[in-house]
């Protein structure tokens, strides 16, 4: 009788749990989708009171000035929200809406630095490793260049540069 018991366990086979490749594949591409679905999503939401404000300044600036085509808005937090709309009016002239308390001043873009002007400025007296934004705006009544750029020392700086001549009001260095 006991031969025939050990005859049993000798011919039962282990069970081999087999992994299923094709499954672990399908579960982690399958998290993968839902991970940067989600991450999409939060950045879609995050942005939406951005594009919101932007879409009302292009609407205020369409009303309240000649510009019909607004090509770029800008936002300066500086002493209060200021809005910068570029465009161009219905015979191409191109002009800049400064926006602030949904009041509108516009001006010629041909008074002030082209942008190939404001990039040769920079790069000839800055000497910036990265330039990160150059908008326009308005500090102390005046138009103005907001510029922020990497230094060759990997500092963060910021000029406000006058909007027809260049010169710098203000510039902070080495944050």
């Amino acid at each position: 009788m006991m031969q025939f018991k050990d005859d049993i366990r000798i011919r039962q086979r282990r069970r081999r749990t087999r992994i299923h490749w094709a499954r672990v594949w399908f579960l982690i591409i399958g998290a993968a989708i839902v991970l940067g679905t989600l991450t999409l999503g939060y950045f879609y939401l995050s942005l939406s009171p951005m594009r919101e404000a932007e879409t009302r300044i292009e609407k205020i600036v369409r009303q309240k000035s000649d510009i019909v085509t607004v090509t770029q808005v800008s936002v300066d937090y500086r002493d209060r929200t200021t809005y910068a709309a570029s465009g161009e009016t219905a015979n191409g002239t191109k002009k800049v809406a400064i926006v602030q308390d949904n009041k509108v001043k516009t001006y010629s873009r041909s008074e002030g630095m082209s942008n190939a002007q404001l990039r040769s400025l920079l790069l000839k007296t800055y000497h910036p490793k990265k330039l990160y934004s150059a908008n326009i705006s308005r500090y102390k009544n005046v138009l103005v260049w907001e510029i922020s750029y990497k230094a060759q020392n990997n500092k963060l700086n910021y000029l406000t540069l006058d909007f027809k001549t260049g010169k710098v009001y203000r510039a902070i260095s080495g944050m």
